[in-house]
């Protein structure tokens, strides 16, 4: 009788646990979605632990911008970094990326420091597979780990990863978008466009007007890092405006173009308007409820803080459309 790690890929396997990820990653929440996706692939390759995380490339090794951790506790990743140095997974994934690979953290010839964090949260072997984004570099990484004693990782386990591994990268994106558009459902107003950055302000995901509207702010930005001076946690600028919502370890950013109307008051808003419309001080007067003194008064305020003058300066602003909108 087979063992696990020496069964063949099944094809038909392979499909069903596709078609599962995807629907996931349309239906399954972003605090709940890699959780889920962790336990659909428990019954193909018997892991009991795992850290699904992604990373950026530095001189001194991958430094986390998002994790997550399934039945390994928070504190995990800082023992990890402890010792990261001396993690041998490190180096064979990155040499080969797209290929998953099995460590044996207890081995005799392995480093002691690794010997050190598998005792410590008890781990034997552990599969490993790291995927690069080719526009961010930024690494999608999976590490499957079993217990000390249990049936080791074979070849088919390691196939399975490793196809699995780009298909697991590319549903993470799409959950990501779909809970942006889910946002967007509850926001009114136009000219908005939205994207998923980390605590380190690196972009995860955005749509095309983000882009776009960063570019009003900060014409030489780049990315994939956020312009110096955007915090993650939010931007009010003068022609941008960015609300921030934490979701996990990741952020849901709101991009919005502030027009120069923004600046005025409510009643302010509506004077301008009337008046662009071509209303007299006296028509706006008895439509508002105001008199032509305070109308007049309202009207100064506007030039004044719009920098414009006369009602065609006004009707201008009115009907001005913001970039891409």
């Amino acid at each position: 009788m087979q063992q696990p790690s020496d069964r063949q890929p099944d094809l038909a396997m392979f499909s069903a646990i596709l078609l599962e990820i995807y629907r996931l990653a349309r239906e399954e929440s972003l605090e709940r979605f890699h959780h889920t996706v962790l336990e659909c692939l428990r019954p193909q390759l018997h892991f009991d632990k795992a850290w699904w995380g992604r990373a950026a490339q530095a001189a001194d090794g991958p430094h986390e911008h998002s994790s997550f951790l399934f039945g390994l506790p928070d504190h995990y990743i800082d023992d990890w970094k402890a010792i990261r140095q001396h993690d041998i997974t490190v180096t064979r994934v990155h040499a080969h990326p797209g290929q998953a690979v099995v460590v044996d953290m207890l081995a005799d010839d392995a480093p002691p420091q690794l010997h050190w964090l598998g005792q410590r949260h008890g781990i034997g072997e552990l599969l490993c597979v790291i995927h690069i984004d080719p526009v961010t570099q930024l690494s999608d990484h999976l590490a499957l780990y079993r217990r000390p004693g249990a049936t080791p990782f074979g070849a088919a386990d390691s196939l399975l990863l490793s196809c699995l591994m780009p298909h697991l990268a590319s549903t993470v994106a799409i959950n990501q978008i779909r809970t942006l558009q889910a946002l967007r459902e509850t926001l009114s107003g136009p000219r908005l466009a939205m994207a998923v950055c980390d605590q380190h302000g690196t972009l995860h995901c955005a749509e095309p007007g983000f882009v776009d509207l960063l570019l009003t702010e900060w014409p030489q930005w780049t990315g994939p890092a956020l312009p110096a001076g955007l915090s993650p946690q939010g931007h009010d600028g003068a022609r941008l405006s960015i609300e921030a919502r934490r979701s996990s370890d990741l952020y849901l950013l709101t991009a919005r173009y502030r027009c120069a109307m923004e600046q005025l008051s409510s009643r302010e808003t509506d004077v301008a308007r009337l008046f662009g419309e071509g209303l007299t001080y006296k028509d706006i007067a008895r439509k508002l409820g105001l008199s032509p003194h305070t109308v007049r008064h309202h009207i100064r305020a506007i030039y004044a803080k719009l920098g414009i003058k006369g009602k065609a300066g006004i009707a201008h602003l009115l009907h001005q459309q913001a970039p891409f909108g």
